[in-house]
């Protein structure tokens, strides 16, 4: 402990109040973001305006009621995407695969809106912002 007297001769009180901060000021942002994120779901909703919640993690292919049919929808690597199904126009499959909260696509003619949910805090669900447009034809 001869290191900790030799410091504290060096050193006075508001020195060692201002280490001891700019540490924490460094290191508690490090490990703000370490810290265990919430798990982020999906929403699909299906034409019977039945809603199935699905953790983003877990990789399947489901299938759900639509207007002109079944329509199926894809979950891996943590996105989702509706598949190719018996749309006229496809807008739903072409907008691709989605990932973010608050992110959706929807098939209007099927009746089917799928979207990604997250923390409250990482989204703007509360906030009255809408993230993403509409597709009108």
């Amino acid at each position: 402990m001869k290191w900790l007297e030799g410091w504290r001769r060096c050193t006075h009180a508001t020195d060692r109040w201002i280490t001891v901060i700019s540490a924490v000021g460094i290191m508690g942002p490090c490990l703000w973001t370490l810290r265990p994120q919430p798990e982020r779901m999906v929403i699909i909703r299906d034409v019977h305006a039945h809603e199935v919640e699905w953790p983003l993690n877990r990789d399947t292919i489901m299938e759900v009621d639509g207007r002109l049919g079944p329509v199926k929808v894809e979950i891996r690597d943590q996105r989702v995407r509706l598949l190719e199904f018996n749309s006229p126009r496809l807008v739903g499959t072409l907008t691709g695969w989605i990932d973010k909260p608050g992110q959706l696509t929807a098939c209007v003619p099927c009746a089917v809106i799928v979207q990604v949910k997250g923390h409250p805090s990482s989204n703007h669900e509360n906030s009255g912002h809408q993230p993403y447009d509409g597709i009108a034809r």
